[in-house]
């Protein structure tokens, strides 16, 4: 194994093993903990340090932010994710259930457990963050722990781009390998389908490349498998020219939701599918304002204002704001992500389903019933959200490789709707949450009773517990199951990282 240390060190490791088997814990520090203290030194650390508080405060909800793992790694390179996963995985055939961990990107995603661990490892990969281009200006290399924001600021300045996420502060490792939704989907297809290349610790401690040409069953495994088959550090994604685009986001009061949906609708029907437009339509509303409100976030990917395509949306009248203009990608990723709430909690849940306007109309209608009960809980926002996936996102595996998301080529558009909500007190989750669920399934059975219904559930949407890995469909889930079992015989991935959304429930 490489990167391990001298000779002197590894010989300490069984002996530290027969120590934790005999006392069961040193200390209050696991086992985990003190192995990879040993061998990465000041890259771990314990509750109370400066590096550990950061990295808890800095997950995007208050559930994750509450988790009190027992230490925290900080790899700064791909062989620090060798040793860490080696060393773990050493622990883990001990088959002693201590052998937790957690591994985060950009620590975005909501629900306790998904990124973080209580009284387990967290991985944290935010150093290692680097943006590069390659001298043809066709491949962008980028670190798991990167931000879509550290991303484009580098290629805006290059006037290039790559198929990426559109909220500044959201990981690239967790976006990617869920899939991702991009503005530029209808011309390139999910996120993961613009990956050329992952980098990926498995669970032996061996760092591969998976790609067309070399691994290529775990190249497609990993668009859309999430953390199921190892620890990506290096994602080589297609580069493209890019130069300012028109877009931005308008609110509206509620009174123009018809309008708003009917809009939406026209854009989803039109018989060819702009693939430079991008549209999420939400209507929303706070408790402490006690405000009803539609925003409209619409990107065109061209120096074009207000192009033709989308002119039903922002003729809409009125409108209380308008940020309408040209600017770079950077610029309205951070604007989306200022309408999120860090630190807050919250929950998000999601369904699929084939576009209908009367349906669109019966959805608002049971968000809004399933929120009623919830009006007076302080200062909390819910959300509906409606976005349109092309056939032409499905089709993109065809030009590309194949990813595991199950999405038949031959799929029709399909509309995703998305319920969120961020609220301040834990006193108030169980209620939210058993809201937020009744939403999923009335919505779900009255898309069955119409025909509409779709099994596809989009990852980085989902709330734990949904059946994201189901949703892709027996044949691909029984291609990543025989996947885990080829890199990971001794369920490393399965097991020791109870986050996410396993291959086997």
């Amino acid at each position: 194994m490489r990167g391990l240390g001298s000779t002197s060190t590894l010989a300490i490791l069984p002996l530290l093993f027969s120590f934790f088997l005999a006392s069961r814990y040193i200390g209050s520090i696991s086992l985990q903990c003190t192995s990879l203290n040993l061998f990465l030194g000041a890259k771990v650390s314990f509750p109370g340090s400066t590096i550990y508080n950061s990295s808890l405060h800095s997950y995007y909800s208050q559930q994750q932010q509450q988790l009190a793992p027992s230490c925290i790694v900080t790899p700064q390179t791909s062989k620090d994710v060798e040793t860490a996963v080696w060393l773990l995985a050493k622990i883990h055939a001990l088959g002693m259930d201590m052998c937790r961990f957690a591994i985060r990107s950009g620590g975005h995603t909501h629900w306790p457990g998904s990124a973080n661990i209580h009284r387990g490892v967290t991985i944290d990969l935010r150093a290692m963050n680097h943006v590069n281009v390659n001298g043809e200006r066709t491949v962008a290399s980028i670190g798991a722990g990167a931000t879509w924001v550290n991303v484009y600021l580098k290629l805006d300045a290059m006037e290039l781009a790559v198929s990426g996420g559109r909220v500044a502060d959201v990981g690239v490792g967790g976006l990617i390998t869920g899939g991702g939704i991009s503005f530029f989907s209808p011309r390139f297809g999910f996120v993961c389908d613009s990956v050329q290349n992952f980098q990926v610790v498995l669970a032996s401690g061996k760092t591969v490349s998976a790609n067309a040409h070399e691994n290529s069953s775990l190249f497609a495994a990993l668009k859309g498998g999430s953390n199921n088959f190892g620890i990506v550090t290096r994602f080589d994604l297609k580069a493209f020219p890019q130069g300012k685009f028109w877009g931005g986001s308008i609110v509206y009061p509620v009174e123009t939701l018809p309008a708003q949906l009917g809009a939406f609708m026209a854009l989803a029907n039109a018989e060819e599918y702009d693939p430079f437009a991008a549209v999420i339509s939400s209507s929303f509303y706070n408790t402490e304002r006690r405000v009803w409100g539609v925003v409209s976030n619409l990107e065109y990917t061209k120096a074009e204002a207000d192009p033709v395509v989308l002119r039903p949306f922002t003729e809409i009248e009125p409108q209380y704001v308008n940020t309408m203009r040209i600017s770079n990608l950077s610029d309205f990723t951070l604007e989306i992500n200022e309408s999120g709430q860090p630190g807050a909690r919250a929950y998000w849940t999601t369904t699929t389903f084939a576009p209908s306007l009367h349906f669109l109309i019966e959805v608002f209608n049971i968000f809004n019933t399933s929120i009623q009960p919830l009006l007076t809980v302080p200062k909390a926002t819910y959300a509906l959200s409606f976005q349109n996936l092309p056939s032409s996102v499905f089709r993109a595996a065809l030009h590309t490789s194949p990813n595991s998301l199950g999405i038949s080529s031959s799929s029709g558009l399909l509309i995703n709707a998305l319920f969120t909500v961020s609220w301040s007190d834990a006193a108030d989750d169980e209620t939210i949450m058993a809201a937020a669920k009744a939403f999923t399934r009335a919505v779900e059975e009255g898309a069955k009773k119409r025909g509409l219904w779709d099994r596809w559930v989009y990852l980085n949407y989902a709330a734990g517990g949904q059946d994201v890995m189901g949703g892709y469909g027996s044949e691909s889930l029984e291609r990543l199951r025989k996947m885990s079992r080829e890199v990971d015989p001794g369920g490393l991935f399965q097991r020791g990282v109870p986050g996410g959304f396993k291959l086997w429930t």
